[in-house]
């Protein structure tokens, strides 16, 4: 396929297709990567490129992080099964219903699982699918909380708390109110509780003696070396006493729970950084301004594609053998890239000069340079 540099522009349209499909899908994730395989066979075929990374990275996410804030399907379905668990909990809800969740919950501590780190073994072994349902929905979301192991971590159901890959429930220790790690556990000595010891404070039989020791060895070293230090209480018990202690917005903070903000910068954000040289860039300023300073959506559109370096230079259509030059359309003396097309090209230029002198003109003290602008 071949085209001039004002082709190029035309074509345009094309070589940004992979880019804007992002606009328009919901959080199916497997039709989701069957339209990625199928962009990038079409981008074999015609020469085109696709970026995967954009296309993983912007859906769902939210403005002030760059994204366009799709409603995450899959997220979203989620955070509604879990919404159930909130019914299921509140204990001034009588319905019978509840009763027959409660005959196979009973096998695992009933409402008990649901302050557990729940292992894929106990998904499997409900075979009420849609109870398995919403306990796979609520471990994906409940996986997200910020996790601190502490002396408060629960000991059954605890996917991390495994023999032979299975987790522990001792239904007579549980209703002898035996629930977390340090309970088994002398401060004094630094140590587990000797069985007689455990005998007498709980009460527990006698004959109880290899499942005692089979679930303090079972107890891994990153859990044991954190009961001296840290007795914080357990996070999915203080998630459950938040969730029911609020009357409404429950699907909203189970939704949000689940695509909140990423702690890393993404790649577009390090390009940036490099390009300026600038470590310390005010993210969530650039990525709302637009969404601040217009309601047009043509302009936010452009802002987008901008920011996430998705407007198709002729130093990319070069390379995707779309254009005949790398060079500036206009002064077809450099090459064209974002900073040049919008900044440095002497065609460009006069066009911020005269912004830079009305903005003198208004009193307003701004100097603008390539980081002013696009901070704008």
């Amino acid at each position: 396929m071949e085209a001039t540099a004002t082709g190029g522009r035309a074509i345009e349209a094309w070589s940004l297709f992979a880019d804007d499909a992002t606009y328009f899908l919901n959080d199916n994730y497997d039709s989701f990567h069957n339209l990625i395989e199928s962009l990038t066979l079409y981008g074999m075929i015609s020469g085109l490129k696709l970026n995967k990374s954009k296309c993983t990275v912007l859906r769902g996410v939210c403005e002030e992080n760059g994204g366009i804030q799709l409603t995450n399907i899959d997220s979203f379905v989620k955070a509604i099964k879990c919404s159930w668990v909130k019914r299921y909990l509140d204990n001034t809800n009588t319905s019978k219903w509840k009763l027959f969740y409660q005959k196979i919950l009973k096998k695992y501590g009933d409402s008990l699982l649901f302050e557990c780190n729940i292992s894929n073994t106990i998904l499997h072994e409900i075979a009420n699918i849609f109870l398995s349902d919403v306990l796979s929905a609520w471990s994906d979301v409940t996986h997200k909380l910020e996790t601190k192991t502490s002396s408060k971590t629960i000991l059954w159901n605890n996917k991390d708390i495994t023999s032979n890959n299975k987790t522990f429930f001792y239904k007579d220790w549980f209703e002898r109110s035996i629930k977390y790690v340090d309970q088994l556990y002398e401060f004094r000595i630094k140590d587990f509780y000797s069985f007689d010891d455990i005998c007498y404070i709980y009460g527990i039989p006698s004959n109880n003696f290899l499942n005692y020791y089979t679930l303090i060895k079972s107890i891994p070293i990153h859990i044991k070396s954190e009961i001296n230090t840290n007795n914080a209480p357990c996070t999915q018990t203080k998630f459950v006493e938040n969730i029911l202690g609020r009357k409404n917005k429950t699907n909203k903070i189970l939704y949000t729970l689940q695509i909140k903000n990423p702690t890393e910068n993404s790649k577009i954000q390090n390009k940036w950084q490099v390009l300026f040289g600038e470590n310390e860039l005010n993210w969530k300023h650039i990525f709302t301004m637009p969404y601040k300073a217009t309601v047009e959506s043509t302009l936010r559109n452009f802002q987008y594609k901008y920011f996430h370096i998705i407007i198709a230079t002729n130093k990319y259509l070069f390379k995707c053998k779309l254009s005949n030059s790398n060079l500036c359309d206009f002064c077809s003396e450099n090459i064209e890239t974002i900073e040049h097309l919008f900044w440095e090209c002497k065609h460009i230029q006069p066009i911020w000069n005269q912004l830079a002198s009305f903005l003198e003109q208004q009193q307003l003290n701004v100097k603008l340079s390539f980081l002013n602008i696009t901070n704008l």
